[in-house]
């Protein structure tokens, strides 16, 4: 028990001797010299006790108090100075030499003007300043302070306190003058991190010399709001001029978009090759007779090639070679899909089908896709002007987290935007109405950070802040949707557009009498538009046609049992879309490869309180 107990008292020793501080200030004089233009010439003689060696000190001094900004000007030291790149809210510096090390005792002098200026304060001027800040970093033994004014203070306005930050008690003492105009002081045995603020208030005019503060933050904003304006009414117009689409009149129509696969036009209805369009084309190619689909269990199926593709576009037929190079060649199964580098050429025939559209067969007119490129910018340059003009005077980072509001208010619009127009032909009101909740409840919740920003962090007017916080999230928003609606559509993609919604429309308003009608002449009608169907959304549409209406067996699904219900064969393209073009991307990526899926204060202050002071310690 005894050895137990020697050991743990060697470790706290040990433990003691490695936390103590091997350095510290045996004494630090400040001696200030204040002018009229509220500009303070200041020297101070620092002397520093280093036990370990070590190659000088450094300071921090802080050249921003509340809304105030300061300047030290006039910077000349004893040693060298190393500047240090901080924040714009600091300026931090070292002395002493990164090529030699000191120990013992080392005096350091350093002189600046420390340039407050006019400190806003319409009641009354003041003398607000940390003789000694917070963030000195070792044990300060004496410290002694002389501060001369250019003309007399009152006495019974002269308040000195002293220890850890927000301290209001007095610590040290201090006399002053017969004179009114220096006041001398000292502090003794101060611990690392503690303050000592001297507040002397005047009557307001005492700095006599200062050059008024004028704020053009107004004047900043109201021309910012009116640039933006502009920009805003130039987008509209652009918009107008060259992004409105043509009238569109879709007709009814009883057969497919003229040379489209379900494919192509699954693209075309919302702009994106998805896993859906790709395995609609399994139904297509069957119906065509180039496969037939036979089902060994619920969850396994095989396919089997009958013949080559005729198809000379190269991102079907890159496809449909793919699908059966999974396996032997002609037949393949869900599990060789997996396993294979079927997701990969997925990824590959998604390329190709977006380059199929190019060049004459081109989605966007080429007038409004330039002319569009105005309100992108517009977007990002609204966003970064109106957060510069309400936070340049004030604010630091401020401006960042306005800008950043603004950004992605814009960044927000171009993607709800973009995703609305994609699925206006094929997405559902439900979706898209919940699409429009979103966007108003995120430029609600952006509106409110702004305005919180504005009236908390930059202490700004109700009604300001509330222009302003308006402007930074809705001019953003705005010029991305506008980005987004000028890219208006080719002649061609108008023309394939309107084929593909007048046969949406029959799929989705057929009659049955009429139906009926066209089963009789085409038994195998349902086959020859599912595939379609599928890329469009309406495979449940379609089959629940048909309640009634006797189809045929497809002659293309090899099964143990006859199988000649539509609902079957609607419900059998989601268990082969996620069985097979699902599955095999998930299996790729959880290989390890990429998924090819995009989815003041008044009073005597308070220690710390004051302008200037910082810290310091040993580097």
């Amino acid at each position: 028990m005894k050895r137990a107990r020697l050991l743990v008292s060697l470790l706290v020793l040990v433990l003691c001797s490695l936390g103590a501080q091997d350095y510290r200030f045996e004494h630090i004089g400040v001696n200030i010299a204040v002018d009229l233009d509220n500009s303070y010439r200041i020297e101070e003689r620092i002397v520093a006790n280093f036990s370990t060696p070590h190659h000088g000190i450094y300071r921090e001094i802080p050249t921003k108090f509340g809304k105030v900004r300061t300047e030290i000007e006039n910077l000349v030291s004893s040693d060298p100075i190393t500047r240090d790149s901080v924040s714009s809210g600091w300026v931090t510096f070292r002395l002493g030499s990164a090529d030699r090390t000191v120990s013992g005792l080392q005096e350091y002098r350093l002189s600046y003007t420390y340039r407050i200026g006019d400190d806003r304060n319409d009641e009354y001027d003041e003398f607000y300043y940390n003789l000694l800040g917070d963030g000195w970093q070792a044990p300060v033994q004496e410290f002694v302070f002389t501060v001369t004014f250019p003309k007399p203070v009152d006495p019974s306005m002269v308040f000195l306190t002293g220890g850890s930050y927000g301290s209001t008690k007095q610590r040290g003492q201090y006399t002053i003058s017969s004179d009114g105009r220096t006041i001398t002081g000292s502090a003794e045995n101060l611990r690392a991190g503690e303050a000592l603020t001297l507040r002397v208030q005047m009557s307001e005019g005492y700095f006599s010399e200062v050059e008024a503060f004028v704020d053009h933050t107004l004047l900043y904003s109201i021309a910012a709001l009116l640039i933006v304006a502009l920009m805003v009414a130039h987008a509209v117009v652009l918009f107008f001029r060259y992004g409105r689409e043509e009238l569109f009149v879709p007709v009814v129509r009883y057969d497919a978009p003229d040379g489209l696969s379900p494919l192509e036009v699954g693209y075309l209805a919302d702009g994106v090759v998805d896993n859906k369009d790709l395995t609609s084309m399994l139904f297509y190619w069957a119906d065509a007779g180039y496969l037939t689909i036979e089902e060994r269990s619920r969850k396994d199926f095989s396919f089997t090639k009958i013949k080559e593709l005729k198809s000379a576009k190269g991102h079907e037929k890159k496809l449909f070679d793919a699908f059966f190079a999974a396996g032997d060649g002609t037949t393949v199964t869900l599990s060789q899909l997996e396993k294979g580098n079927f997701a990969a050429s997925m990824t590959k025939v998604k390329e190709l089908v977006r380059a199929f559209f190019k060049g004459e067969r081109g989605l966007s007119d080429p007038i409004a896709e330039k002319k569009r490129t105005f309100a992108l910018l517009y977007g990002a340059a609204s966003a970064i002007l109106l957060a510069l003009s309400s936070s340049i005077v004030d604010g630091e980072g401020e401006l960042v987290l306005l800008a950043g509001l603004g950004l992605f208010s814009f960044a927000m619009a171009l993607l709800v935007s973009h995703r609305l127009s994609q699925t206006w032909l094929v997405g559902s009101k439900v979706k898209r109405i919940s699409k429009y909740v979103a966007a108003a409840v995120l430029l609600v919740t952006l509106f409110a950070i702004a305005l919180a920003i504005h009236t908390w962090l930059l202490g700004q007017g109700a009604f300001f802040s509330t222009v302003m916080s308006l402007a930074q999230v809705v001019a953003p928003f705005l010029l991305g949707v506008l980005t987004t609606v000028t890219a208006k559509r080719s002649a061609y993609a108008q023309q394939q557009l309107e084929q593909i919604a007048g046969y949406m429309e029959f799929i989705k308003a057929v009659e049955k009498p009429r139906l009926k009608l066209m089963v009789e002449s085409d038994p195998q009608l349902f086959y020859h538009v599912l595939g379609y169907a599928i890329v469009l959304g309406l495979e449940t549409v379609w089959a629940k046609k048909f309640k009634g209406i006797a189809i045929e067996q497809a002659s293309w699904y090899v099964t143990s049992r006859p199988i000649s219900d539509a609902l079957f064969y609607s419900a059998l393209s989601s268990r082969l879309h996620a069985g097979v073009m699902e599955k095999a991307v998930y299996s790729h990526a959880k290989g390890g490869t990429r998924s090819p899926i995009h989815s003041s204060f008044g009073s005597s202050g308070f220690s710390g309180g004051g302008f200037g002071g910082g810290g310091g310690g040993a580097w």
